[in-house]
């Protein structure tokens, strides 16, 4: 399955947390969920929280790239620079950044990716 980041170029969303932002998709390298807080971190290592769920995030990019790897975080396919498995732990790399991959979810993850 090929990913298609075209539908990134020139894309934005906007937020509506403390005061209103556009964020750029392709500077998205993922989203996390706690309860109904998201935050959303760029690439220029900065956050931006909206009163969202996880679920509106995905439906809004599921068709730019983006991968739900857990029931509380989405990530950009564009920044994964590796996927490790081992019995016990299913971690995707985004640059520096480590993030845990549920058992259920990796499948899908492989799929999207090679």
């Amino acid at each position: 399955m090929a990913i298609d980041y075209s539908k990134q170029a020139g894309q934005k969303i906007t937020t509506k947390g403390n005061q209103k932002t556009c964020v750029n998709v392709e500077s998205i390298m993922y989203i996390r969920c706690d309860d109904d807080m998201a935050t959303i971190f760029l690439n220029d290592k900065s956050k931006v929280s909206e009163i969202k769920t996880l679920n509106e995030y995905e439906k809004i990019l599921s068709d730019k790239g983006f991968i739900r790897i857990s029931r509380d975080t989405i990530v950009n396919s564009k920044y994964i620079t590796k996927v490790s498995t081992n019995a016990d732990k299913r971690i995707v790399y985004l640059g520096e950044i480590n993030l845990n991959v549920s058992r259920r979810r990796l499948k899908y993850l492989k799929k999207c990716l090679y």
